[in-house]
C-alpha cells in the first residue's frame, strides 16, 4: 500500500503555495523580525555613559548585527552591544563614507592625541613642502633627510657604547669590586640583626619588635641608649633589692635617660610584684 498523498498530481501554482508557507511558518523560529547574532570587536577604546568604566580596543561582544541605511551601494550597519560592568546597551554603527565606526548612543570614543615629536620617530615634510617636491629631486631629498635621521641616531650609538666599553673595559675588576661592596654590607647587617637579637632576648623583648639603628638623632631611642638604659635599670633594680623602700631605688634613677628612667620603673614594678607573689605563695 502507496503512502498517503503518493502518487497523486499537484498544480504548480499550488505548490509553490505550499513551500512559500512552510518558509514563513516554520515551528521552530519566530516568526518577527529576526537580528543577526555576530562576535563584535571594539575597533577603538570607549567610555561607558551609564558606569563610567573604560573598555579597551580588542574587547569582543556578542552584538545585534542591524541594517542601517546605505551609503551609494554599500550597506551601513549598527551594533547593539552591552557593557561588561553594568550591562547598559550601546551601539556602534560603520560609517562607509569617512572608513570608520562611530559611537551612537551609550558610550563615547576615548581621543588619544599622538605627536610624532615625542617618540622620536622620523618626521616628514608638511603637505606645502611635499607637493612642491616632485619628480627625481623630491626622491634625493627623502633619501637625505633619511641619511641625516641615521647618522644622528649612529653617532648617539657609538657614544653609548664608547661609556659601556670604558665602564666595563676590565669586568673582572668590575666584578670584584661590587661584590666586595655587597659582602661587606652584608656581614655588617648580620652583626647589626645578631646584636639586637642579643638585646632583645636580654630585655625580654619579641623578636619581632624593630630597633632603631645606631645613626639615629632621636636622642634616648638608639641602640647604645637602649643598651644604657637596660644596664641602669638593671643596677637600680639591684639598689631596690638592697634597700626595701621603693623612693630610694627612685632617686638613684634621676641621673637615667628619660627611655632608661622609664625602663627602671617599669623593671622596679615587676620585681615588686614578684616578690609579693612569693610572699603570697609563702604564706
Amino acid at each position: 500500500m502507496q503512502g498517503f498523498g503518493m502518487g497523486r498530481y499537484r498544480p504548480r501554482d499550488e505548490e509553490a503555495e505550499r513551500r512559500e508557507l512552510e518558509k514563513s511558518f516554520h515551528p521552530l523560529k519566530s516568526n518577527g523580525p529576526r537580528t543577526t547574532k555576530v562576535r563584535f570587536e571594539l575597533p577603538f577604546s570607549i567610555w561607558c555613559d551609564s558606569c563610567q568604566n573604560h573598555l579597551a580596543q580588542g574587547v569582543r561582544f556578542n552584538a545585534e548585527k542591524v541594517p542601517a541605511g546605505s551609503y551609494y551601494s554599500t550597506p551601513v550597519w549598527l551594533f547593539r552591544c552591552k557593557c561588561t560592568m553594568c550591562k547598559a546597551p550601546f551601539e556602534i554603527r560603520t560609517d562607509p563614507k569617512n572608513t570608520e565606526y562611530v559611537v551612537v548612543s551609550g558610550a563615547r570614543k576615548q581621543v588619544r592625541e599622538w605627536e610624532p615629536s615625542e617618540d622620536d620617530v622620523v618626521i616628514g615634510r608638511s603637505e606645502q613642502s611635499t607637493s612642491s617636491m616632485d619628480g627625481a629631486f623630491a626622491d634625493i631629498e627623502r633619501q637625505n633627510l633619511v641619511k641625516g635621521s641615521v647618522s644622528s641616531y649612529q653617532d648617539r650609538i657609538a657614544e653609548l657604547e664608547q661609556v659601556s666599553a670604558e665602564q666595563w673595559s676590565d669586568p673582572y675588576t668590575m666584578n670584584a669590586r661590587l661584590r666586595k661592596a655587597f659582602r661587606t654590607e652584608k656581614h655588617a647587617r648580620i652583626e647589626s640583626e645578631l646584636r639586637d637579637a642579643t638585646l632583645r632576648e636580654r630585655i625580654g623583648w619579641s623578636q619581632d619588635r624593630i630597633l632603631e639603628p645606631a645613626s639615629s638623632t632621636e636622642h634616648g631611642y638608639t641602640t647604645p641608649d637602649i643598651r644604657r638604659a637596660w644596664s641602669e635599670s638593671q643596677q637600680a633594680r639591684k639598689d631596690s633589692q638592697r634597700t626595701p623602700r621603693q623612693d630610694h631605688s627612685l632617686r638613684s634613677a634621676q641621673h637615667l635617660t628619660p627611655a632608661a628612667q622609664k625602663l627602671a620603673r617599669r623593671l622596679i614594678a615587676n620585681s615588686h610584684s614578684k616578690q609579693a607573689a612569693r610572699r603570697r605563695q609563702g604564706l
